[in-house]
């Protein structure tokens, strides 16, 4: 077997039974049915009011955005500006969460009568963060003020350099701050240490709601006004796949909602021609349809783009730039196949995956913009960490992903006198090298992880919150499970597990390698759909298996009709069963 086509090992792991009395005293106290019940003691959420702000979040339960640190400061020096007519530029970034910010900002800002403008960088030319690029073009338009969003707080020479030229800065960022902050009149991050905020880990769209929320809250507005910009904090939220907990989840479930009405023609004609408009829109349509059609224009590169989409009142523009976004993401798709393909390539021949521990890939010619979403996939499909650098006019670029155990920014860490800079997230980092320090920091990077990474580490982990009969699935329970929503990390959809489940009739592949099949245990049938596990077909074929599957309950609609369905996530042929796969 050629090693680049080494399979994953994945292990499933039962979450624990809790204490049965404590368990029924909570479904007593709740009305909840034990499964429930056992799920959210499982995540933590094991009080009566907790379980109810969970179920029944609402827009109350936001935090006051004063306990953010330097908050007070921020709002006060917006205000003066607002006063004095001061001319400020919204500094975003290029990605989804970028873009949302910086639109959401600005469209406040506007409102509240501000002289405002906004800037995104070329990913391209002028890469992440705050760049000297843009604070010349913050001098040469007049402004003082500059309000970064999703991004700055690693910007110390930036913030120096926009001093010397007259102009203030007020960084709101949630990216992890390095050993030396910058110096604005303002840093709002809730990721600093002298931070008293507990929402959770917002994102940067989310931080700036939050600066909204108390300019509104500082101007005695009516906050209720801020609500038909949830649609972009629940865009932001979603595509930057931070933990869907705490203020994050609350955000999220109320602009998913807003999405749906949203009155922002951009929006709408962006859900147009994704074939959204009048369907039903969760966190999976916004994170693989929206998301990288806003995306595109910022990955290929000037975002300017999007924003202005998001921003205009004009239907016409908005419907041009929508389809210009289409267009550009099908462009974006192509130079990703292309990219991971020579990916794969590349891994056949520079990584040993029986032994290596990370994937370190270089290469001219890749598109930088693009890197991190490939790099993504071959986490998903190797469970290693990843990093793939663009090596473009004597410098390397590069974006990297990782897996749980695997904290990328405390590893970059140790390699950082090899690197010219590097910034981002456990999960998710990028990086600036000179090519010809790839190779050392391979060799790099590859110890740190053998020294970081367990064998345990390098098990792909099913989590199944429960094992269950097909008997117990019912309207009943599936309703209670959609209140669950949204969902994604940290607040995943619950998973089950049923065991020696026989299998009706004929299995047979739909679509592009999907299983499709219907099982029974005892009186309940359910329809079962399988994404990629359409070679399971054969296997299976006329012969009566009994299977164990690993599934998530949910709804399909099709012609008319709504039933339950079993989506599968992982099965395997049931102990005693003849074969396996």
């Amino acid at each position: 077997m050629n090693s680049a086509t080494k399979t994953v090992p994945l292990k499933w792991v039962v979450a624990a039974e809790p204490d049965p009395e404590l368990l029924q005293e909570i479904s007593n106290k709740t009305g909840l049915d034990r499964i429930i019940a056992k799920i959210l003691f499982n995540r933590q959420i094991d009080t009566p009011e907790t379980i109810r702000q969970f179920l029944q979040p609402s827009l109350k339960d936001l935090q006051d955005p004063f306990t953010l640190y330097g908050m007070d400061r921020a709002v006060d020096r917006i205000l003066q500006a607002l006063r004095d007519n001061e001319k400020m530029m919204v500094y975003g970034d290029y990605d989804v969460d970028g873009i949302t910010a910086a639109s959401l900002l600005y469209l406040v800002l506007n409102k509240l009568g501000a002289q405002v403008s906004y800037y995104l960088p070329n990913r391209l030319i002028e890469g992440y963060g705050l760049s000297v690029e843009g604070i010349k073009e913050a001098s040469e338009r007049g402004v003082t003020l500059i309000v970064s969003v999703d991004t700055g707080v690693t910007a110390v020479e930036e913030v120096k350099h926009a001093a010397s030229l007259g102009i203030e800065c007020i960084l709101t960022d949630h990216h992890e701050p390095g050993e030396i902050l910058p110096e604005p009149v303002a840093l709002v991050n809730p990721k600093q240490k002298d931070c008293t905020y507990s929402g959770g880990e917002l994102s940067g769209v989310g931080v700036a709601f939050k600066v909204a929320q108390a300019l509104y809250q500082r101007l005695q507005q009516d906050q209720g006004e801020l609500e038909e910009h949830l649609d972009l904090v629940a865009l932001g939220t979603s595509a930057d796949i931070v933990p869907l907990v705490g203020e994050n989840r609350i955000l999220t479930k109320f602009g998913i909602k807003q999405i749906s009405r949203t009155n922002k023609p951009g929006l709408k004609s962006l859900t147009f021609v994704s074939g959204l408009m009048g369907k039903d829109i969760g966190t999976g349509q916004v994170v693989f349809i929206l998301a990288p059609r806003i995306n595109a224009v910022g990955r290929l590169g000037d975002a300017e783009m999007a924003i202005k989409l998001l921003t205009t009142k004009d239907e016409r523009i908005a419907a041009d730039i929508a389809r210009k976004l289409d267009k550009e993401n099908q462009r974006r798709k192509y130079i990703d196949e292309k990219t991971l393909n020579e990916a794969l390539e590349q891994i056949r021949q520079v990584v040993d995956l029986n032994n290596d521990r990370a994937i370190i890939l270089a290469s001219e010619g890749w598109h930088q913009g693009v890197i991190g979403i490939v790099a993504s996939r071959l986490v998903e499909k190797y469970h290693l960490p990843t990093i793939m650098i663009a090596i473009d006019n004597g410098e390397g670029k590069g974006s990297a992903r990782s897996i749980p155990g695997f904290h990328l920014c405390d590893a970059l860490k140790e390699c950082e006198d090899l690197l010219l800079r590097y910034g981002g997230h456990k999960y998710a980092a990028g990086l600036t090298i000179n090519p010809a320090n790839i190779e050392k920091f391979r060799e790099r990077m590859k110890e740190v992880s053998r020294r970081m990474l367990t064998d345990d580490d390098l098990i792909a982990k099913l989590y199944i919150d429960s094992e269950i009969e097909l008997s117990q699935i019912n309207d009943r329970l599936l309703d209670v499970l959609e209140t669950f929503s949204p969902f994604g990390p940290q607040n995943m959809r619950p998973v089950f597990l049923t065991r020696n489940c026989e299998i009706l009739g004929q299995p047979y592949c739909v679509g592009k390698n999907h299983l499709k099949m219907k099982v029974r245990k005892g009186d309940a049938v359910f329809d079962v759909i399988g994404f990629g596990f359409g070679d399971w077909v054969r296997n299976l074929s006329g012969r009566g298996n009994l299977v164990d599957l690993v599934y998530v309950v949910e709804y399909n609609s099709w012609n008319d009709s709504t039933h339950i369905q079993l989506r599968l996530k992982d099965m395997k042929l049931a102990a005693g069963d003849i074969g396996s796969y």
